[in-house]
């Protein structure tokens, strides 16, 4: 089999030699300056000996050279992301090296550019694999792209560096951090009409009646506002009303659907409060809907459902090169 045809690997998948720079290590400069010493002291004693001595090390250095830089030259590249993360918290990229020939490499490093953590060493053996894991902070919502990754080696003798730069071609989706102390939905867990605004309840089929007025919440829809409460107390307190089952409402009213909706909201963060509502209705069992601008999630359960709310809300708002897959 070809590697070219295997469908999971990158369009370039392997490190050609025009990819791999070399240049000396401390070590190799020190080890030049010994070559360079030997070979006055073969000229000014006209030692036999000292120009073999002399010239063999430099083969050996040359050869050491051309081992080091093949020892990544041709190597397979992959990367696999892992599954969506939070915001805040940290995101898992695999990375897999793949050993093409019949030899075996050796004492490979790898590290993340910017990252000034110490870098991975693996082995490979001959027509083998090694798969490293390398974790990054998911700082904001939305795709997280895979860091640029370094790799370098000074096998076999260490008098020479060679490296290459590799960008791997993974991403992970980063969900909306849920915010931390979010309010409980403004209004119970009653019967509402998906095409309505959220949190809306359905009181013309008499399914609920107003129970009273509590002291606002944020995130309280405008609509929800007790004005004449509010005007007795010449505005130093803001009100929302709230509802409870009507007398005469029918079995099972209480186990209706929700449908949280963007436009409603007015926190600093709605898609943060829209995850904690999200995680917090399923949690409960209660079906629950989402509404971002154009695009309509109908009330459901289940992971998937899950699953998908959070990625709208991930993506919701971005560039149009952010949101793609």
């Amino acid at each position: 089999m070809r590697w070219r045809n295997i469908s999971w690997l990158p369009a370039r998948p392997w490190l050609g030699a025009q990819r791999v720079h070399i240049r000396p290590s401390r070590a190799g400069l020190a080890f030049a300056a010994l070559l360079l010493a030997l070979w006055i002291a073969a000229v000014n004693y006209r030692l036999g000996l000292g120009y073999a001595l002399t010239y063999f090390a430099a083969a050996c250095a040359i050869a050491d050279m051309l081992f080091a830089s093949r020892n990544l030259a041709g190597l397979a590249l992959a990367a696999t992301p892992g599954s969506p993360v939070f915001a805040g918290s940290h995101a898992l990229f695999t990375l897999r090296l793949i050993n093409r020939s019949a030899r075996p490499r050796h004492a490979i490093h790898l590290a993340i550019s910017g990252v000034e953590a110490a870098p991975s060493l693996a082995d490979i053996a001959a027509h083998g694999e090694t798969a490293v894991s390398i974790v990054v902070t998911a700082r904001q919502r939305g795709w997280l792209d895979a860091p640029s990754v370094r790799l370098s080696g000074s096998f076999p003798l260490g008098l020479f560096v060679a490296w290459c730069h590799w960008q791997p071609d993974a991403r992970v989706l980063v969900y909306p951090q849920p915010e931390q102390g979010a309010p409980p939905p403004p209004l119970p867990a009653f019967t509402v009409r998906p095409t309505k605004q959220a949190w809306q309840p359905d009181s013309p089929d008499g399914t609920l009646e107003l129970a009273g007025v509590r002291a606002y919440r944020p995130g309280d829809p405008l609509h929800r506002l007790a004005w004449r409460q509010i005007a007795r107390h010449d505005g130093e307190h803001v009100f929302s009303k709230q509802f409870q089952p009507a007398a005469d409402a029918p079995a099972g009213a209480a186990h209706g659907s929700i449908v949280f909706e963007h436009a409603s909201l007015h926190a600093l963060a709605p898609e943060a409060r829209l995850a904690a509502w999200v995680l917090q209705a399923e949690r409960t069992g209660l079906p629950y809907g989402l509404r971002l601008g154009a695009l309509t999630l109908a009330p459901a359960l289940g992971a998937s459902h899950r699953d998908a709310c959070l990625r709208a809300l991930a993506l919701h708002d971005l560039p149009p090169s952010k949101e793609s897959t």
